[in-house]
């Protein structure tokens, strides 16, 4: 990707959330005792740094793909979420659950177009099933929502690409596996930028007719 894979590369790397020991010093079981001084590999782990984002190839692992809202209906037992029925190009659309209720009315979330991350490992959320994740940008209070948008033109079921590296050749990480952690590993680069461009690292994401954007929301997380 040239200079734009070495801007991608290692432009992150203070992250917390990859930080820090796993464990604590274990308390003996005898009263009184105390707890154990940390040895020399735990003193190594805290100075060593966090891991970089994950390359290009690592990323096009995440499915993302663009879908269409094609039905749609509040959770019978949950107020913050809608139930979704979207068209990813499957043979049937694929329903998937969304806590943004709060942000958009049925109407607005009919046949809106969608990006999806569409192989994250099946999950119930109050009892029903969720196949997938709408993507969206939030800004640090959370009190303001955008569902990200694909741009005119997108063919429902593509996959999104980096403008740096195209995702379609690569095979997506099989969601049911157990340890798949592509998009938690990936998501915490995931940001708006200051013109509304969905990024991953600074890169934009991108389909076969342009940009992936929000409306508003600039320097926000995306997830």
């Amino acid at each position: 990707c040239g200079s734009a894979r070495a801007r991608l590369g290692y432009v992150l790397r203070g992250n917390g959330k990859f930080g820090g020991l796993r464990g604590v010093a274990a308390m003996s079981s005898e009263a009184g005792a105390a707890p154990a001084a940390p040895g020399p590999a735990a003193e190594k782990k805290e100075d060593e740094e966090p891991p970089a984002p994950p390359t290009p190839e690592e990323f096009a692992k995440t499915e993302l793909r663009v879908g269409k809202i094609v039905e749609v209906w509040p959770h019978p037992e949950a107020d913050k979420l809608w139930c979704e029925k979207i068209d990813l190009g499957e043979e049937e659309p694929r329903q998937i659950l969304s806590g943004l209720r709060e942000f958009y009315s049925e109407e607005e979330m009919m046949d809106r177009m969608v990006v999806v991350v569409a192989n994250l490992k099946p999950s119930k959320l109050r009892g029903m099933a969720s196949a997938g994740m709408v993507l969206a940008a939030s800004n640090d209070a959370h009190d303001k929502v955008e569902l990200v948008a694909p741009p005119e033109g997108a063919e429902i079921g593509e996959r999104v690409s980096l403008e740096c590296f195209d995702c379609k050749d690569t095979p997506p990480a099989n969601a049911k596996k157990k340890g798949n952690s592509v998009w938690r590993s990936v998501a915490p680069y995931m940001r708006t930028s200051g013109d509304g461009v969905a990024m991953y690292n600074g890169v934009p994401l991108i389909t076969s007719a342009g940009e992936i954007t929000v409306p508003t929301l600039k320097d926000c997380t995306v997830g």
